[in-house]
């Protein structure tokens, strides 16, 4: 007897009927792929809701934000080469990217605990044939799925990223994490049952009544499962490649290279004595950066992928501990009755590009961190002072450095209270050394006698992190169309952290020689230096390179070199047309 025979005859005697290729099973009820598929899609709906609010949660009500805590124990363990390649291909956007990344992977981490939890309770999915009270999630197995996440994410995933238990370990705290992650969680869970009745109702009839879909092809809902990877992967290639290409763009068609064999062998690291400063007034040219940055142009950089924190002050307090022999507290109130002092600085970030656009100047006033150390009193040993802020990031100083009059604990930026984005209620300035030094939204400043490495030194960056000597061109712009004949300004800017600038040079000929340009008398030796040269341009094609001299003959080093670890170095160098 053949199957078929085999079949009718047990369809004679009443056996149970065999599976047919909608996916029902033999009791009427869905074949576990399908109830996979359902919870799958499900998840995914709730789980996309459910990161929102998370998202929301952790950016008005300070609940824990998992995105970001993945995203820092990710960025711990890249390897730097990774890291800086990554940098390199895509910019300073790269963290919004991971972000991206981390937050399609929580909500696909979602989708499949939904279609987990279907095939765990198998035997009440049924299929629209079959009672329609079994057909659907109670409300129950909504809290249960948020409860089993809960569990798992505050028990073992947030311990592997190395926030502790329940996100003990993290600014937000125990309690806040716990329950911020409850209320995602049931979020997540009532949504995940109530998509899931409706899919069920909604294309489990029209699956059903179709009784002729291969399951292998079809997901019920319109694509099979390979082609649903082969899309996904489709999009993401094509994301990346929109990435590159803005790159490629936005940088005017690529980097321009200067002629570095030349340019080194002609470079003289030092220039004794130094160059006298060729102080004068220039021109207000377009495209130029203005001397002092408005609070809103300032660059802003954090180690946080979504959003930076906001800082209650009347609840604020910054606690000074550690090695002294009189740890304290102070209000916000009480710091901003201390003495104040202002000074002008430019922040530069590590990660700046030669040319880049993470450079800023602006007037700060503050209160210097050696009077607070002073009245704490530094014990004898005592090698660096560190830095605590409220999103977690902490970094490090020398104790030399922090003691000199110009490090300070700054409360206001441009005349105005110092804004949330910069650091709202106190950050730190520490001239001559990169921007991730200058710790801001701080909260504590502790003294120790260890050599103490932070967010960033722990993933490869430069703990000592010097500011290298460098020059920008803001206009023109590279691959810039300009008029012959007529005359026109190079201009841009200099910086040297805390050295001052006393030269800055042009080259039209690929470093054979060099033009000496017009400097702005700056503010003070710790901001940047604006600097323009006249130029009446001729036909053809023009390559423009730039370079600048600190105060102490120091020469802006030619060798091109990656942010990562200690900073980029190179000479700014752009291509024009004139016709």
């Amino acid at each position: 007897m053949d199957t078929q025979d085999r079949t009718s005859s047990e369809e004679t005697f009443g056996a149970t009927p065999p599976v047919n290729k909608t996916g029902d099973n033999r009791n009427g009820g869905l074949s576990g792929r399908t109830r996979f598929k359902y919870g799958f899609v499900a998840g995914l709906a709730a789980g996309a809701v459910a990161s929102g609010a998370m998202l929301l949660g952790s950016t008005v009500f300070g609940g824990i934000s998992l995105p970001e805590e993945f995203g820092s124990e990710i960025t711990a363990l890249m390897p730097p080469a990774m890291f800086a390649y990554l940098h390199q291909l895509i910019g300073g956007d790269a963290k919004f990217y991971l972000f991206y990344i981390i937050l399609v992977g929580q909500c696909l981490v979602f989708a499949l605990s939904g279609g987990l939890y279907n095939l765990a309770i198998a035997s009440r999915i049924v299929g629209a044939r079959a009672d329609k009270k079994r057909a659907r999630l109670d409300w129950l197995d909504g809290v249960a799925l948020a409860f089993i996440l809960w569990l798992l994410t505050g028990l073992l995933l947030l311990p592997a990223t190395g926030a502790g238990i329940f996100g003990a370990q993290t600014p937000v705290g125990l309690q806040n994490s716990m329950v911020s992650l409850g209320i995602v969680g049931l979020i997540f869970g009532l949504l995940f049952a109530a998509f899931q009745n409706w899919l069920i109702v909604a294309f489990g009839r029209e699956k059903h009544g179709a009784g002729d879909g291969d399951e292998d092809e079809e997901t019920g809902f319109g694509l099979s499962r390979r082609a649903l990877l082969k899309r996904g992967f489709i999009i993401a290639g094509i994301g990346l490649l929109g990435v590159a290409a803005y790159r490629f763009i936005s940088e005017g068609g690529g980097a321009v290279s200067a002629p570095v064999g030349r340019l080194v062998q002609q470079f003289k690291s030092k220039i004794v004595p130094p160059p006298v400063p060729n102080y004068g007034t220039i021109q207000p040219v377009r495209g130029l950066s203005p001397e002092i940055t408005s609070n809103d142009q300032f660059y802003i950089v954090s180690k946080n992928l979504f959003s930076d924190p906001t800082v209650n002050a009347s609840s604020w307090n910054l606690v000074v501990n550690g090695e002294v022999e009189h740890p304290f507290s102070l209000t916000y109130r009480q710091v901003l009755a201390l003495p104040m002092k202002q000074q002008y600085e430019s922040l530069e970030c590590v990660s700046n590009d030669v040319g880049g656009p993470y450079m800023s100047n602006a007037l700060w006033e503050g209160v210097p961190l050696g009077d607070l150390l002073q009245r704490a009193g530094v014990k004898t040993g005592a090698s660096k002072v560190v830095f605590y802020a409220a999103d977690g990031y902490s970094d490090s100083i020398h104790l030399s450095k922090a003691l000199e009059p110009t490090t300070l604990l700054a409360v206001r930026m441009n005349g105005a209270t110092l804004p949330d984005g910069h650091g709202f209620p106190v950050r730190m300035l520490v001239p001559g050394i990169y921007g991730m030094k200058h710790c801001k939204w701080l909260t504590r400043i502790e003294v120790v006698n260890t050599d103490y490495q932070g967010y960033w030194q722990q993933r490869g960056w430069s703990d000592a992190a010097p500011v290298r000597l460098t020059s920008r061109i803001d206009t023109p712009l590279t691959g810039a169309m300009l008029p012959a004949n007529r005359p026109a300004y190079i201009a841009g800017v200099a910086f040297s952290g805390d050295k001052g600038i006393s030269e800055v040079d042009i080259s039209l000929d690929n470093g054979s020689t060099w033009q000496r340009a017009t400097l702005k008398r700056p503010y003070s030796n710790l901001t940047w230096v604006l600097w323009e040269l006249p130029w009446t341009p001729t036909p053809g094609n023009h390559t423009i390179i730039v370079r600048a001299i600190d105060l102490e003959g120091n020469v802006q080093n030619p060798n091109p070199a990656p942010p990562l670890p200690n900073g980029s170095s190179g000479y700014h160098t752009i291509s024009v047309s004139v016709s």
